[in-house]
């Protein structure tokens, strides 16, 4: 396995004032789940944007299989795929025209945005029937499949998620976690930013705690597997679930 995710010496600074992010140095290996810890204003979601190439480091570098992440952004590959809290669909879209529409930004034609999809439906819990609503009608959970979806319809070699299911109840949390994990077995690269410590220790092979700079790290040994659910998630799937 080779390093999908290479930052090295990077420092961020915003207005001149005290730094976001100083000496960061990580890698995200093929098919590893990275998790992002740490407090609020830490600097979490900068370094994730930074791996986006959203924005560019005020020192050291951030690459994506050996190009600067900012220029990568440029090239519209689709290779880096970004999920944050808030799902960013159009509301006055379906899900089917969500999905064409960026799709079509990174030249894929209608065919191939169909094709992709259909294969991820089982996956993401999702039907052809629900993405031919408006978005507007969906629900947190539904917004956050069909964002991931549009994501996901890439092939990305690097996957970003910033507190993805911060608005979403328990049964889309856990569609949400086992798509990671099933990328993750496809070799792509997933760094996740969460706040749910059990969560990472179950969904993550490697966690680093981020204030300012990388402050501690650790790897967890053995498979990761999600824990089997309990009394009271079954009960809930059983009541609440389609």
């Amino acid at each position: 396995m080779g390093a999908v995710v290479t930052v090295r010496e990077l420092g961020m600074v915003f207005d001149k004032s005290e730094p976001t992010l100083h000496d960061v140095n990580v890698e995200v290996m093929e098919g590893e789940v990275l998790g992002l810890l740490g407090a609020n204003g830490g600097g979490k979601s900068t370094l994730l944007m930074l791996m986006a190439g959203l924005i560019r480091p005020t020192s050291g570098s951030v690459e994506v299989d050996g190009v600067a992440a900012s220029e990568l952004a440029l090239t519209h590959t689709g290779s880096v795929g970004l999920i944050t809290a808030e799902a960013g669909l159009y509301p006055l879209l379906t899900g089917w025209e969500n999905l064409h529409y960026f799709g079509g930004l990174f030249q894929l034609s209608r065919e191939e945005v169909e094709t992709r999809t259909r294969a991820l439906l089982e996956e993401l819990e999702l039907t052809e029937e629900e993405l031919c609503l408006p978005s507007s009608g969906y629900s947190s959970g539904m917004r956050q499949k069909v964002s991931l979806a549009r994501a996901l319809m890439l092939n990305p070699r690097l996957l970003l998620l910033d507190e993805p299911t911060a608005n979403l109840d328990p049964l889309a949390t856990r569609t949400v976690h086992r798509a990671v994990r099933r990328q993750a077995k496809r070799g792509v690269a997933v760094v996740i930013v969460t706040h749910n410590l059990y969560a990472a220790e179950h969904l993550c092979d490697r966690a680093v705690i981020v204030k300012g700079t990388v402050r501690a790290e650790k790897r967890f040994e053995g498979e990761r597997a999600l824990p089997e659910p309990g009394q009271l998630y079954r009960l809930y799937e059983e009541t609440l679930g389609s």
